[in-house]
Order: C-alpha cells, then sequence, then structure tokens
C-alpha cells in the first residue's frame, strides 16, 4: 500500500485524503494549557484526530545519573516515554503507555526517538489512527550496536520489531542488523502491519558511523 510523508509524520495516502487521521504538532505551552503533565524533556508533541476523537501523542526524554550511582555526576539513565492522551468532557484521559529505558552505570548510555519516523496510519482502514513509535537504547561503548524497537500502538493492540542496528563504517563490511517479529505479524492477518513496520525498520536501523 503507498504511503507518503507528511511533516515527518507517516500517512496512508487513501487516509489522508479523507481527512483520517489527522495529525498537527503542539507545543509545551499548550499540554500545560490542558493540564496534561510532562516527565523530564519534552521532545515532541502531536494533536492527531480519527473517528473516536481528539488524541494528544507526547514524547518525553528524561536522562540523569543511574539510580544504583546518584552521585556519580554522569548521564548513565535515560528513560524515553510515549503517552497517548483521549479527549473526553472531563479533560484528557491517559490510554496508553510505551516506556523504556537504558541504564547504564559506569558505561556510555545513548536513548533517542527517531523523530522523523514517528508515524500515524490507518492501515486496517477502520478510521482509528494507530501509531508508530521507533526508538534507540544503548548501554556500552566503541562501536557496538544499538538496541532498535519500532513499536505499533492502536489501543490494546501492540505489534513491534526489535533488534540491533546495523552498524557500517568506512571501508568495511556492515554488522549487526538481526531483529525479531511479535509472532502476530508472521500471520497472514497482521501482514499489511508487517509491511508498515518493516519500512520504518529499514529506515531507523541502518546505523552509518564515521
Amino acid at each position: 500500500m503507498k504511503t507518503v510523508f507528511m511533516s515527518g509524520l507517516l500517512c496512508l495516502t487513501t487516509a489522508c485524503s479523507a481527512g483520517i487521521p489527522e495529525s498537527k504538532p503542539v507545543d509545551a505551552a499548550y499540554l500545560a494549557s490542558q493540564h496534561i503533565p510532562s516527565s523530564g524533556t519534552l521532545v515532541a508533541a502531536r494533536m492527531i484526530r480519527d473517528q473516536d476523537g481528539e488524541h494528544i501523542l507526547q514524547l518525553n526524554r528524561q536522562a540523569g545519573p543511574s539510580p544504583s550511582a546518584p552521585k556519580s555526576g554522569r548521564i548513565e539513565h535515560i528513560e524515553l516515554t510515549a503517552v497517548y492522551y483521549a479527549k473526553q468532557a472531563g479533560g484528557w484521559k491517559q490510554e496508553w503507555t510505551v516506556r523504556d529505558v537504558a541504564d547504564c552505570p559506569e558505561l556510555d548510555a545513548a536513548a533517542d526517538f527517531f523523530i522523523s519516523s514517528v508515524a500515524v496510519t490507518d492501515i486496517n482502514g477502520d478510521g482509528k489512527a494507530e501509531i508508530t513509535i521507533p526508538y534507540k537504547l544503548f548501554c556500552g561503548g566503541g562501536i557496538d550496536s544499538y538496541t532498535v524497537k519500532v513499536i505499533l500502538r492502536e489501543g490494546p493492540l501492540k505489534l513491534a520489531i526489535r533488534g540491533e542496528s546495523e552498524v557500517r563504517l568506512p571501508g568495511q563490511p556492515p554488522f549487526g542488523g538481526d531483529h525479531k517479529y511479535d509472532k502476530a505479524l508472521l500471520t497472514p492477518a497482521y501482514a499489511a502491519y508487517k509491511n508498515h513496520l518493516d519500512q520504518i525498520w529499514k529506515t531507523v536501523s541502518v546505523d552509518i558511523r564515521k
């Protein structure tokens, strides 16, 4: 199925032309005005509208010392959090959360969302937005691969590819890149989802270093 990129978000062509799902960025001031809490640093946030109404996707990153070495003075613990809210009469209700951590006492730590590949889609055509969140985690040093995860959520549905980045160094053959699919993605019923996640995986898992 053909897809296009819109402002860094992936949207199915037919869904975009029908106005479902709609997506636009919002800032920290807007989140505060809506009494939506934030932990750490706001990386990005978007307002999303589908047949169920308005939603907000909030991506946060929090970095500091490892809990096991709180006085180290080093960034050794990084937490990534994606929270999805639905608008209701009384305000905003949290629908789901994706949270992951790189905790690396005495090691180098890294963790970041692949913001340009975060995706809003309607793959099954039910009018409800699916959200795909790709990110990377790292503990170690040298030229080791990153851990890479590409996770799709639609309500209680959660599908993912998990593996490692494919490291490419000048003049050397690439290494890494191994990954595994959730079992559901290997069934015919979820073939379209697998194709979508594969497309994002191929983009975010390539790790070019100089």
